[in-house]
């Protein structure tokens, strides 16, 4: 694999003597993570090319999506995959996660059928695939591009659950196989069977300049409490209260919240991203969306571990080695034991690495570059 470096925006203007590119996008549901990747590279894909029409694939709620994508779009909120059955954010399902698999697994052969009728209305140029595995056999079948964007994959996840000739196993690698290429940003698992990938920069959303609604009569050190879009682990609201010197900024807080709390709400104009510069530290489970807007923002971490989840041991890694973070195991997040980690990477030493180019600029580049040279010649 080779790094693909940040190329000029105008590397990807494309003739307008080509046809107008209509593009498919399929987001798994698991969590918000696959979204944020996702969405500052088809937000740039439409910048560069405003003729672009979308097609969005994706269970997540419309709201969640239409914060992120700022283009009309066509959606279909059927969902792509089964991707992994949360208990909370930080505790998975593990058999009932194979359970459902399996059954999804059985049907897809059928699935891909009915995703091939749901497409051919939109005579689709291109899909891109983060990271259902129905999109390569559908684009296969309709004789266009695949392409994933992704730093997991379902075949990854689950052969750390199953044995090797697991026959779910290979029905995932079948259709991840007949993916024409997969870009990975850092912090991406090691996804062997895709045959040809291409490693890019970090993506993240940007923040904006907003005015802070944190209260200026609030402890000197802010918390920014996160979990994003699979359930926040239940823990001890009131032992807070034993944490003085922090203010805790979590999401829908109740009422009976100790003092040292304050209730934040989220909407398209009022991100989590755009707080970061105001906090402190972030507390959340380790996943790329809120990694890689701490990376962006250059805000400290403090984590809750995922034991169970395959993709953790690669997180903790880069965690431990390469960002100013400390991590906490879950009883101790349960019972709001919070103190040592969050100090701890208040005071970290560690400083994020440097950013090489702009993973977004990366994707949106290559994606419509392979569109040019795959359908060159052809006329609008």
């Amino acid at each position: 694999m080779t790094t693909q470096h940040s190329p000029d925006l105008r590397s990807s203007m494309l003739p307008h003597r080509l046809r107008i590119m209509k593009i498919v996008c399929y987001i798994s549901g698991h969590g918000f993570g696959h979204l944020a990747q996702m969405a500052p590279v088809l937000n740039l894909i439409h910048h560069i090319r405003p003729d672009c029409q979308f097609f969005i694939r994706c269970a997540l709620p419309k709201q969640e999506i239409q914060s992120r994508l700022k283009f009309h779009f066509e959606l279909d909120f059927t969902p792509v995959d089964v991707g992994v059955v949360q208990k909370n954010a930080v505790e998975e399902d593990r058999q009932s996660s194979i359970e459902q698999m399996q059954i999804w697994i059985d049907q897809m052969d059928w699935q891909v059928e009915q995703e091939i009728e749901l497409l051919r209305p939109f005579n689709p140029s291109l899909i891109i695939s983060n990271i259902s595995p129905l999109a390569f056999p559908v684009a296969k079948a309709l004789g266009i591009a695949g392409i994933g964007l992704a730093t997991l994959d379902w075949h990854t996840i689950y052969a750390h659950w199953l044995d090797p000739d697991d026959a779910m196993l290979k029905k995932l690698a079948e259709a991840y196989c007949q993916c024409d290429l997969l870009l990975t940003p850092p912090m991406a698992m090691d996804m062997q069977v895709f045959p040809k990938q291409h490693e890019i920069a970090l993506i993240s959303s940007q923040a904006v300049e907003i005015q802070s609604a944190i209260a200026s009569n609030t402890p000197s050190k802010r918390a920014l409490i996160l979990f994003g879009g699979c359930g926040s682990p239940p823990y001890d609201l009131h032992a807070l209260a034993n944490m003085p010197d922090w203010l805790f900024l979590i999401p829908d807080a109740p009422e009976d919240a100790p003092n040292n709390v304050q209730s934040v709400q989220f909407d398209a104009n009022h991100r989590p991203i755009d707080m970061m510069p105001f906090i402190d530290v972030v507390l959340c489970k380790p996943g790329y969306g809120v990694l890689s807007e701490c990376w962006s923002t250059t805000t400290p971490i403090a984590w809750v571990e995922r034991p169970d989840f395959p993709e953790f041991p690669m997180l903790k890694t880069w965690l431990n080695e390469s960002f100013p973070a400390c991590g906490m195991t879950r009883s101790d997040f349960q019972q709001g034991r919070w103190q040592h980690a969050l100090d701890t990477a208040h005071n970290h030493s560690a400083h994020y690495p440097e950013r090489d180019g702009d993973g977004a600029i990366d994707a949106a580049n290559l994606i419509l570059n392979h569109h040019l040279f795959t359908t060159e010649g052809a006329k609008e």
